[in-house]
């Protein structure tokens, strides 16, 4: 518990450090620069959603922490670069249950970047097996949906993911492919026209990692990831029942 702690508070830590850019969000937008700040927080709320392709299993229960981390804005998102962001990223407190016929409940969200994030969704085990070292992966497919309220925006997300996880031993490496569909809707600002204004964005992701199990009930997984052609990592920490 202090380490998850920790780690919540690394990231809240991180995320103030750049909460004036969003704060400052009705002085930066304009009609052509709301697409581009809705692909990049639409991908990190997508990642931070994401998992392995084994299902918890009736009844299966995991809490922990889990988030993502963009290196850099895409090149088209001036709100963000131009207020000096460079790398960023979003935690987010989550609880998933394992129910019958192979479907798994996740709820998760945070109060970051100035923002109230909240959400959950449902995965489907497509195959799961209990063998160790079996060569037939298990396989997954999910989808979440995200409500986000800034003073001065709201977002809606919907994530997509298909997971491929092997159950090796201890470490179980997993390869994702992902699809984020983010509308932002500008609550206040101060170029003529844009308050009211949305856009809705649509990215890609595609991550490699592993999932570790080190100790018994303790989850660690770490990954690669492209969110639309921008290189970053999503972690999780928790305890897996």
């Amino acid at each position: 518990m202090n380490t998850l702690r920790a780690v919540v508070a690394l990231f809240l830590l991180s995320a103030s450090a750049h909460a004036a850019p969003l704060d400052d969000f009705q002085s930066r937008v304009r009609a052509d620069l709301i697409k581009p700040f809705a692909l990049d927080f639409g991908g990190v709320l997508g990642s931070a959603s994401a998992h392995t392709g084994r299902t918890l299993g009736l009844p299966g229960f995991w809490a922990g922490v889990v988030g993502s981390v963009q290196t850099r804005p895409d090149k088209d998102d001036r709100i963000l670069t131009n207020a000096g962001v460079k790398t960023f990223g979003l935690p987010m407190l989550e609880i998933g249950v394992g129910l019958p016929f192979k479907i798994d409940v996740i709820v998760h969200g945070v109060n970051a970047y100035g923002a109230s994030i909240y959400g959950g969704g449902l995965r489907y085990g497509l195959y799961r097996t209990d063998l160790v070292d079996s060569f037939m992966p298990n396989l997954s497919v999910s989808a979440f949906g995200d409500k986000a309220n800034h003073k001065h925006f709201n977002a809606v997300h919907l994530g997509l993911n298909a997971v491929a996880t092997w159950n090796l031993p201890i470490v179980k490496p997993f390869f994702l492919a992902g699809y984020d569909s983010t509308k932002v809707t500008v609550g206040t600002a101060l170029a003529p026209g844009v308050s009211g204004m949305s856009e809705t964005a649509r990215g890609s992701r595609f991550s490699a990692g592993v999932d570790a199990h080190p100790f018994p009930f303790l989850s660690v997984r770490g990954a690669y990831t492209l969110r639309h052609g921008i290189p970053g990592f999503d972690f999780g920490l928790g305890a897996n029942f």
